[in-house]
Formats: C-alpha cells, sequence, structure tokens
C-alpha cells in the first residue's frame, strides 16, 4: 500500500517529508485563498525531490482570481518531469488538457458521492418494497464516475485517476472504477460533506474581507454538533468535515479490491500534524 501525505501548508513541508509517506501532494484542496506562492510551489518541489519522494500539486474551486494564481503555477510545473496535477476545477481541467507532460487527477470535488452525506437516513425511505430499497441504496453508494459516459468523458480528456473518500460501503463502486482502468486514492480520517464558497469558519471568527483573510483554518478546527441526528462534524475554513477512523480491516479490503493509495491530509481538521501522528496513523493501517 502507498500511503501520500496532503499538506496545503509549506510551514508543515518539513513534518510530511519526514515521514514514512512515499509521496508528497502540496496545495489547496477547497480554498482559492490557500493558493501557495510560485516561490512556496518551487521550494516543495525541490524539498520533495531532494529526498527521493514523488510530488503532486492539489488544485482547488477557483473563481477567476485562482485562475490567474494557477496560471504562472502550470507554467512551471510543465517544465518538470512525472508530476501530477489534482484537479478541483472544471476551469483548471480546461487549462490542462493540452499540457501534454502532466499526468491529471480528478480531486474530490469532482467526484460526486452521495454517501459523503452523514444522514444515512436518506435511504431509509418509509413504505418502500425492499427491491426498491435496496436500488435506492446500490445510487447512494456509488459515485459520479461509476456513470459510464461521466468516466468515458474524463478518459477522452487525458484523465485515468481519481480521489475518493474512506466509506467502506462504496469500497465495491470503487474496485469497479479500478477494475476500468482508473487509479483511485483514497483519503483517510475527513470526509467532505459540503463545501462553500464563501468561508463560514471566516465569519464565525470575524473575519471581515474574504479577500484579505488571515487563513484561522491553518492552525484551528471547529467542532460543530447536532444532538437531533447525533451527527458531529469539524467546520475547517469553507468545508465541514464528518471524521472517520480507519480500520486495518477495511485497509486490507482496499488492496484485495486493487486500490493501492491512502491520502494522509495534515491539517487542524484531522488532527495530524507531525510525522510522528501521521506515522502513528499507517502503522495502524498495516497492523
Amino acid at each position: 500500500m502507498k500511503f501520500t501525505a496532503h499538506i496545503e501548508s509549506i510551514g508543515l513541508l518539513k513534518e510530511a517529508l519526514a515521514s514514512e509517506c512515499q509521496s508528497i501532494r502540496f496545495g489547496a484542496e477547497f480554498c482559492e485563498l490557500k493558493i501557495p506562492t510560485l516561490a512556496q510551489l518551487k521550494d516543495a518541489y525541490a524539498e520533495t525531490r531532494k529526498v527521493g519522494k514523488s510530488f503532486h500539486y492539489v488544485t482547488p474551486i477557483v473563481s477567476e482570481i485562482g485562475v490567474k494564481r494557477l496560471s504562472e503555477h502550470f507554467t512551471y510545473l510543465k517544465e518538470l518531469d512525472d508530476v501530477e496535477v489534482v484537479i478541483g476545477d472544471f476551469g483548471v481541467l480546461n487549462m490542462l488538457r493540452d499540457i501534454k507532460t502532466l499526468n491529471l487527477r480528478l480531486g474530490r470535488t469532482r467526484v460526486y458521492i452521495p454517501a459523503r452525506s452523514p444522514w444515512p437516513q436518506i435511504t431509509r425511505v418509509p413504505n418502500v418494497p425492499q427491491p426498491a430499497l435496496q436500488k435506492v441504496e446500490e445510487i447512494f453508494y456509488q459515485t459520479g464516475l461509476n456513470y459510464r459516459r461521466s468516466l468515458e468523458y474524463y478518459k477522452n480528456c487525458g484523465i485515468n485517476a481519481a480521489d475518493v473518500d474512506w466509506i467502506p460501503k462504496c469500497f465495491q463502486s470503487y474496485s469497479d472504477l479500478a477494475k476500468s482502468g482508473f487509479s483511485i486514492a483514497v483519503h483517510a480520517n475527513a470526509i467532505p460533506v459540503t463545501v462553500t464558497e464563501k468561508c463560514h469558519m471566516a465569519r464565525f471568527l470575524g473575519e471581515e474581507d474574504y479577500a484579505s483573510c488571515s487563513r484561522p483554518c491553518q492552525s484551528k478546527a471547529l467542532s460543530i454538533r447536532q444532538s437531533d441526528l447525533g451527527v458531529r462534524l469539524i467546520l475547517c475554513g469553507n468545508v465541514a468535515f464528518s471524521v472517520v477512523n480507519p480500520s486495518a480491516d477495511d485497509a486490507k479490503k482496499l488492496q484485495v479490491l486493487g486500490i493501492d493509495e491512502i491520502v494522509i491530509s495534515m491539517n487542524p481538521a484531522t488532527r495530524l500534524l507531525t510525522s510522528d501522528e501521521v506515522n502513528d496513523t499507517i502503522a495502524r493501517l498495516v497492523s
């Protein structure tokens, strides 16, 4: 099993490189305000390659502001060898379709998975025949890529890889994608339930101007509880996450199903911020 550390802040690079992960993902997954500078990108790539680990650049959903910032990054990356870009936005895909030197992967924001919802009651429709209920659950635990035309579209765009979440009931649908030739990476620890354009966390903490946000999500996360449904979410930046505890048994199931990469995100939402914490997670999953 291959383990990959994902960081959004250059300040976590040293810890990520010191971990037992074989590759490094660097870049903002959900918020364009956290897109690194070109200098930070160059430093991250150089330091990662220096220790012999592979490098992947992560991009979020973007506006015109983000497109302009990413444009200079892609000009730099396309001259490098064996770099993968994780795509979070269709605009980013359009920017990269004609650049043949970069490997492309669909990020989680581009892979629809109904089961990210923390409310499984969605599948418990009353007064519905059992065969119909089974069909509802079958759809609920698939991904948008399991729809053949979606898969063909992305393959025609030169994409043969995608990111998904640690949802054991979805593992079989992930396996079906792997059998179709897609390389699948599964994110451990936190599932994005909802992503907003404007940042609720910044609003709660009194940030007054979107463009000059101080990025409090790089150092803290907020716990949200819904007592009636018994649901606990973690708000970190513009994303509400549900927390999962991946097990070694589930990791073995992934390997059996032909999925061989696990992504470990280092951020306040996962509460993994040091190489020791990442290594402990790896040790639990391979035990």
